[in-house]
């Protein structure tokens, strides 16, 4: 094998492993009040640090079809960055030591989604660009204007629940009163009927009694 040959098949395989990025982070981050915190991990290997760095946050379930959200670059000059995103998103972003600090406000509810770090190697060559792993970002739904509508409903609720309650409680009394009554109503009849017969007893024994002694 010529020297030549060998020569370029060790820089082939010596150059993609000295130049090489890679980029991690978290597997899920859960939010508070509309904002969350993302960090976005680079490892990054050659011979010179990269002096201008830029990254990207994507939204979406695949690479392919994913969303850009928000985008900026950072250099030894500038470190920190604040733009606007998609929407009513904003990202601010600040370098540290192997990290991006991503700071994404304005979420909501539906904003729950799978983000992905892309960071880019601008300055200087080789240029490198990797994507992290994906992070599920877990926005909760804040209470807002719908809270008193919630509320109203719970009323309704509970107002419709003693109502019930309310008219089981009258049809209760009303079949105990009804019970009652026709329970003394049944009394009075069973006593103008045997007090009659009695009575009648009484005459026709007198009545004949003094026949008989006559």
């Amino acid at each position: 094998m010529s020297l030549s040959l060998l020569t370029f098949l060790c820089l082939g395989l010596y150059l993609p492993v000295w130049n090489a990025l890679r980029v991690t982070q978290p597997y899920r981050v859960v939010g508070f009040r509309g904002e969350v915190e993302l960090f976005c991990s680079y490892h990054h290997t050659g011979r010179h640090e990269p002096e201008e760095l830029r990254v990207t946050l994507y939204r979406g379930v695949y690479r392919e079809g994913k969303q850009e959200v928000c985008t900026s670059s950072f250099t030894h000059n500038q470190t920190s960055f604040q733009v606007e995103g998609v929407g009513e998103v904003r990202c601010r972003g600040q370098l540290g030591p192997g990290r991006v600090n991503l700071t994404i406000s304005g979420l909501r509810g539906n904003d729950t989604d799978l983000y992905y770090c892309g960071i880019e190697v601008m300055y200087p060559p080789p240029y490198l660009r990797r994507f992290g792993n994906g992070t599920l970002l877990f926005i909760p739904e804040e209470p807002g204007c719908s809270l008193p509508e919630a509320q109203r409903t719970s009323d309704m609720g509970e107002t419709s629940v003693r109502l019930a309650l309310a008219g089981l409680v009258a049809a209760n009394i009303l079949m105990v009163i009804s019970v009652v009554t026709f329970l003394l109503y049944q009394g009075l009849q069973r006593k103008r009927r045997f007090g009659g017969i009695t009575q009648m007893i009484s005459q026709n024994d007198g009545r004949f009694g003094y026949g008989n002694f006559q």
